[in-house]
């Protein structure tokens, strides 16, 4: 039923688009309303009309638009459709004075063309968004919901949930919390604990988690729930002091139910999109244009001491998820067999020759750029740690997982302001750095990050 109600949006923003332009050619060319106008017949209107419609279906495609939204206000709408269409409006503006700059089609089509597109795709959006709301109540469509607690706060906003059936959340039950209170209205509903959130999340089919508790309950909590985030559940909370200073939660709500949102994405869909665009374009470039380069330094590795060229390592991703990070060996074959895993010290004696410039330059790090064209990685984006590091990291920072809710990347924020880690102290510090860009990301910051990486790999500044 959601691919059902997601192709009828997409049909009635069609038909809204191809309106906006065949009315307002009608009254620019046929109307008689402006003399001055040639006469341009309905069939060449309708046309024209017809082939704008696949480019407002992929503008509003990639704006996310098409993303099922409950819970989106009427304001937060007409905001959404503002911003869509003038951006389109100038793009198509933009594009006509490339093409053809001479042509013009005078300032009040224009306007005519703008304020029929404002009207009509609100039309389109507030029909969609009724229909949504219609089809939830009759249980059409719906969301699976974990409610953390078991308190009197869980209890009223299940109960406001369920007297509202147009939100389209379905309440699979109640995760309770050692300690926590029970009240009559959660008693029966009780479906497991906190402790087995992960199970819950599967067995249940939760996609979204709300959260009654106070955050300060405490940081235990929390560290269950950055997980989920990075699964791509939503989280939301009932607000607290906590979660507005500590800043790990966004502001939304549920018709008029104030709730704060955990970890949401800080992207647009477009901005996704040209991130992963820019991901794959800038790494084949890399990759084609550095070829004699990375087959120098692949004869270099090979001849500088035994074992392979390349290095493979489990790494964790998003969501916890692990894969083999590839990487040019920079130490000697075997190097962790005693140790085990650690982090590399200042002067480590089991880097060979050929590796230390590498790992002074970066240049070790290349390889993963066939992370990045598989999907396990972004350019740009925290560094994967290996499980059984983060099993210890857990320990020392309970918001560690905070890092697993972005894909990890070949370089970041703390990578171009520091060295590798070498101590749960430079861990420490480099955590403030993710976790700064996880909450200020932006393509900007991403072309920031990236132009001083260049200038790391030419003057080997910040590594050992």
């Amino acid at each position: 039923m959601r691919r059902a109600l997601v192709a009828l949006a997409v049909g009635m923003d069609a038909l809204a688009v191809f309106l906006a332009m065949f009315i307002a050619g009608v009254v620019k060319f046929r109307s008689g309303l402006f003399p001055a106008a040639s006469f341009i017949p309905l069939l060449s209107i309708a046309s024209g009309s017809l082939i704008s419609v696949s480019f407002w279906v992929l503008l509003f495609s990639v704006s996310g638009i098409y993303i099922l939204k409950w819970d989106m206000g009427w304001a937060d709408e007409m905001s959404l459709v503002f911003k869509q269409v003038t951006v389109g409006v100038v793009i198509l503006s933009l594009a006509a004075f490339v093409i053809s700059p001479s042509i013009t089609v005078g300032r009040w089509i224009f306007f005519i063309y703008y304020g029929l597109l404002l009207l009509l795709v609100f039309l389109s959006r507030a029909a969609a968004r009724l229909l949504e709301r219609r089809w939830a109540k009759k249980d059409l469509i719906r969301r699976n919901a974990l409610v953390i607690g078991t308190g009197r706060k869980a209890g009223e906003l299940a109960g406001f949930i369920e007297a509202n059936r147009s939100l389209g959340y379905r309440v699979v039950g109640f995760a309770a919390v050692p300690g926590g209170d029970v009240v009559p209205e959660t008693e029966g509903r009780v479906i497991g604990t906190t402790a087995e959130l992960d199970s819950l999340i599967e067995n249940y089919q939760v996609e979204e988690i709300l959260v009654t508790i106070a955050s300060n309950f405490h940081d235990d909590i929390l560290s269950l729930l950055l997980p989920a985030a990075g699964r791509g559940i939503r989280v939301k909370v009932v607000p607290d002091l906590f979660d507005v200073v500590a800043g790990y939660v966004h502001s939304t709500q549920v018709l008029g139910q104030p709730l704060m949102e955990l970890l949401p994405d800080r992207l647009q869909s477009w901005e996704k999109l040209i991130k992963t665009g820019m991901d794959l374009v800038i790494c084949l470039i890399v990759l084609a244009a550095g070829l004699p380069l990375w087959l120098l330094i692949a004869l270099a590795v090979k001849l500088d001491s035994p074992g392979p060229v390349f290095y493979r390592q489990t790494r964790v991703g998003k969501g916890g998820r692990e894969f083999s990070i590839i990487k040019f060996r920079s130490m000697v074959k075997d190097a962790e067999t005693g140790s085990g895993a650690v982090w590399a010290d200042r002067n480590d004696s089991r880097v060979t020759r050929v590796g230390a410039l590498l790992r002074k330059t970066r240049l070790d790090e290349v390889p993963q750029i066939l992370n990045i064209l598989a999907g396990h990685m972004s350019l740009v984006g925290p560094r994967p740690e290996r499980p059984e590091i983060i099993v210890r990291l857990r320990k020392v920072f309970p918001f560690y997982d905070k890092r697993l809710t972005i894909k990890p990347g070949l370089t970041g924020w703390a990578q171009v302001k520091l060295e590798y880690d070498s101590s749960l102290e430079d861990v420490a510090e480099k955590l403030k750095y993710d976790f700064f860009y996880i909450e200020n990301q932006s393509l900007f910051l991403d072309l920031e990050i990236l132009l001083r990486t260049v200038r790391v790999v030419l003057t080997g500044a910040g590594a050992h």
